[in-house]
């Protein structure tokens, strides 16, 4: 880098003693000062270095000329600082190493820890769009929360893993991870994965090249990174003069306008390219064929080319809805068979078991053969008899039973403290009661509440009379835990499994009738029924575990967060009318990726229930009280009736029916669990037509 070296004129009165060897002396001074102190230098060059492929951002044109956002912000960094910018660009990794060994000044990256222990970050400046990428014909995901359960394929790079880990934390994939975002697309297409979350940047000229053909992109407005300037981690001096120069380039303009007219082209899609060679192919085929014959004949044989096609396309609908039929049997019997939970179906006319899966056997200690066939009271000697007339009571009164806490005896003499809850159902001509126990033997161990509230069951079934059902309420906090526990697993699991059912039963109707079309929907009916079974027992995995770790406190920017959360809340559906204000927040002391979940949760739930209302508004600030501060996110969404808020922090337990708001019904009953295990609190007041009010605090009580 070069430098200068500036002479300094002592006016004395005297200069005749500068050549002596004081005068030499201080010299030596002044010139070692100017060669180590970096306000003494003149920087007259900058050196950026980039991606030669990276583009929209920045990459090489076929000339090898540098261009993109990136390329253009530079030049007008350096126009700002009256310095000369020198770019290159070449292979990331390349530039990677050429900035560590010092031979670039400065590039432009994500933000990631391994990052920050080489480079120091200015504020981000830009973010760079993604999209998912899935099968032409597939249903395209509206928001982020539609990918659970998909089996998702991402590049495996550092700043992809932070973003998973931070942003999709509540989303179980699984994720398969390649090395470039070829290979993920290639995963898509070859059936290993169901669709690809990628930066644009790197997937859409793969899908325009033509080598994934039969790929589209949905969700292309995603921002999960932020772009931002880096110096080494040693030169604060040039960090804080860039950081300057883009605060003047964004208060001038100049940055906004070179955001829009780089990062808002958008690349042409695989499908509008194949398109249009498709319109170009047709335009020949027409002109030959009116060249070389009538009208007539063009016609006709227009006419028998659709008739078979059409003939072809109800042939190839009728096999896909077949694979469809048997996929979903499939599909069926892995849920019930290969369920870890044991469950059994029984005839409720005559009590015989009609079905049940390994896990019952496993969890008896008995053949699979001496269980299906045989009537529940031949159970009696594993679960007791008493317990079983407990159950046929509840049943006939009530339909369904909730948390029977039952010590059940396997074969082998060994004692597993179990919760049993069952539920009857009508499946066609025939009533059904669907029984799921839960081993809860290790949870006991682990969570002395929990064992607490097990024990407390278990006394009130010894003590519950035999002609009377048990009435009595819950009051101990294990006690509720116990019976939320067992409800969300059993009680709400049943609804997707009736639905599998109930569709199935369709599907093999409409097939007999011809009628593939809706076979074909039946289909996908079936696999958003198991999808929303799996999706709901991942989400009480990690709902069950949350208060199982130790909270790692550090210091939380929480304006920050609530503002990069719903940048993401919203990336799905930019084109609704949203009045958001921000207002100053306190720091808060508590784990950010927990908290990081709470503030989606509640954000997610505003940007959600005001999707009905002409110009939504929402507004995020924070309150005093009793010494503790409490974060705020007002609506004015549909609302809710304070009469069912009872139900509020219950797993799976909506306030508003599916059809009208999507949703798994799991986010408040995790944002309680969050808040506290971090010793906090939460509450929700809402009205009818007016809107709602959520707020936390993560400070304990005093």
């Amino acid at each position: 880098m070069p430098r200068s070296t500036h002479a300094t004129s002592i006016d004395t009165g005297e200069t005749s003693w500068l050549a002596g060897p004081a005068g030499r002396w201080l010299c030596a001074v002044v010139m070692a000062w100017a060669a180590v102190c970096p306000e003494a230098q003149a920087q007259t060059t900058l050196r950026y270095g980039g991606d030669a492929a990276f583009a929209p951002f920045e990459s090489l044109t076929a000339d090898g000329q540098a261009e993109g956002f990136q390329v253009d912000l530079m030049r007008a960094v350096g126009r700002e600082l009256g310095m000369e910018v020198s770019i290159s660009l070449q292979a990331w990794p390349a530039t990677v190493e050429a900035f560590k060994a010092g031979r670039v000044d400065v590039i432009a990256m994500v933000e990631t820890t391994e990052r920050r222990a080489y480079a120091h970050f200015l504020k981000g400046h830009a973010a760079p769009n993604f999209a998912v990428y899935l099968p032409q014909g597939r249903p395209v995901p509206r928001a982020l929360q539609d990918l659970q359960g998909s089996r998702i394929a991402v590049l495996d790079h550092e700043p992809m893993r932070e973003s998973l880990s931070k942003w999709l934390s509540g989303i179980s994939g699984p994720f398969i991870r390649t090395p470039d975002a070829l290979s993920a697309l290639q995963a898509v297409q070859l059936g290993f994965a169901d669709m690809a979350l990628l930066p644009r940047s790197y997937a859409d000229p793969v899908v325009a090249s033509g080598a994934v053909p039969g790929l589209v992109a949905g969700l292309t407005n995603l921002r999960l990174q932020t772009y931002s300037l880096a110096v080494v981690r040693d030169n604060d001096a040039l960090r804080q003069r860039l950081q300057g120069a883009l605060d003047r380039l964004e208060a001038n303009g100049t940055l906004a306008a070179l955001r829009g007219r780089w990062l808002n082209d958008e690349p042409a899609s695989a499908e509008q390219l194949a398109m249009e060679r498709d319109l170009e192919q047709q335009r020949h085929w027409i002109w030959r064929i009116a060249v070389g014959g009538s009208l007539l004949l063009l016609l006709a044989a227009y006419a028998l080319r659709q008739r078979g096609r059409a003939v072809t396309t109800e042939r190839a609908r009728r096999k896909e809805a077949e694979r469809s039929l048997r996929r979903s049997e499939e599909l069926l019997e892995r849920t019930f068979l290969r369920n870890p939970e044991p469950m059994l179906v029984v005839d409720h006319a005559s009590g015989v078991v009609q079905d049940a899966n390994p896990a019952v056997a496993a969890l008896l200690g008995l053949p699979e053969g001496q269980v299906v066939g045989q009537p529940l009271r031949a159970l009696a000697h594993h679960i007791g008899m008493d317990n079983l007339k407990r159950m046929a009571r509840a049943i006939d009164l009530d339909g369904l039973l909730d948390a029977l806490a039952v010590t059940v005896t396997r074969a082998d003499g060994q004692r597993r403290a179990c919760l049993i809850s069952a539920d009857k159902m009508h499946v066609g001509d025939l009533t059904i009661v669907l029984c799921i126990v839960r081993d809860v033997t290790e949870r006991m161990a682990q969570d002395p509440v929990f064992r607490q509230g097990y024990q407390a069951l278990q006394e009130m079934s010894e003590q519950a009379r035999s002609d009377a059902p048990d009435t009595v309420p819950p009051s101990d906090p294990g006690e509720e835990r116990v019976r939320e526990f067992t409800r969300a697993v059993a009680h709400d699991l049943r609804a997707p499994l009736l639905a599998i059912q109930g569709f199935m039963g369709l599907m093999r109707e409409r097939m007999e009738q011809g009628h593939t079309d809706e076979a074909l929907e039946y289909s996908e009916q079936v696999n958003k029924a198991t999808r929303r079974m799996n999706s709901m027992i991942e989400a009480l995995c990690n709902l069950s575990q949350i208060d199982q770790e130790a909270i790692q406190r550090r210091d939380i920017d929480m304006r920050a967060l609530a503002q990069d959360t719903w940048t993401l809340v919203r990336s799905g559906d930019t084109e609704r009318t949203i009045e958001i204000r921000f207002d100053p927040l306190p720091n808060a002391l508590g784990d950010p990726d927990l908290v990081a979940q709470v503030w989606q949760n509640v954000l997610h739930n505003a940007w959600k229930y005001t999707a009905r209302v002409a110009v939504a508004r929402i507004r995020v600030d924070s309150f005093q009280e009793e010494q503790r501060t409490w974060y705020r996110v007002t609506d004015n969404g549909d609302g809710f009736d304070m009469a069912h808020a009872r139900h509020l922090f219950q797993p799976f337990r909506r306030m508003h029916p599916a059809s009208k708001f999507e949703g798994s019904g799991i986010g408040l009953s995790m944002v309680q669990r969050i808040v506290r295990h971090h010793g906090g609190e939460v509450r929700v007041r809402s009205q009818l037509g007016v809107g709602t009010v959520a707020e936390f605090t993560l400070d304990p009580q005093h």
